[in-house]
């Protein structure tokens, strides 16, 4: 199951990025990398109770237009904390439509990502752990020339119940209202 959605992921940008989708539209890539802060629910090893960590990381996405407004984008994402006294990390691999919209060197969009989460805890029990995961969000980009830009703040609920969070080998979930935020540069790709 984690194979074939994982590999799903990656299958996905070969159907969007086929000749038949490469209409001639300007700056039809975006590119973005950066940082990324992610507020995720762990529950302490051997003590619990569940609690919100904070993983710092970074995140990388690629959105393709489609049609104007309407693209498609591919998202990984990466944190990593140490509450409790021990290593904790986290990594998302997601994708999905997106929506957005020009104002004057400002582009603000929308978007509803699908996929999944790999926890990976202090116990070996709970080391590598995937399960589906969504984020819905949005962020403002402000172009500083058209192919150049800064994305000023990107915001995604992050919903996702992984077993291995609990980290007492009971196989339970805990809260899976999760966020992300990220900032970092973004650049456009056309001719």
């Amino acid at each position: 199951m984690k194979i074939k959605l994982v590999l799903g992921l990656f299958v996905l940008p070969g159907v969007f990025f086929s000749p038949s989708t490469n209409a001639q539209q300007n700056d039809r890539i975006e590119v973005f990398g950066g940082y990324a802060y992610t507020g995720y629910s762990v529950f302490g090893l051997y003590s619990g109770p569940w609690q919100r960590s904070g993983f710092n990381g970074w995140e990388a996405s690629a959105a393709i237009k489609l049609v104007p407004h309407l693209g498609a984008e591919f998202d990984f994402g990466s944190g990593s904390s140490f509450p409790f006294g021990h290593s904790y990390s986290l990594r998302t691999y997601m994708a999905g439509p997106r929506i957005s919209a020009d104002f004057h060197g400002v582009s603000v969009y929308g978007h509803a990502l699908f996929g999944a989460l790999t926890f990976n805890g202090a116990a070996s029990y709970a080391d590598g752990d995937a399960s589906f995961a969504t984020a819905l969000g949005g962020g403002v980009d402000y172009w500083i020339s058209r192919h150049i830009g800064v994305r000023l703040i990107q915001a995604d609920y992050l919903r996702n119940n992984n077993t291995a969070a609990a980290q007492t080998g009971t196989g339970r979930t805990g809260p899976g209202n999760n966020f992300r935020i990220a900032t970092g540069a973004v650049f456009r790709v056309g001719r």
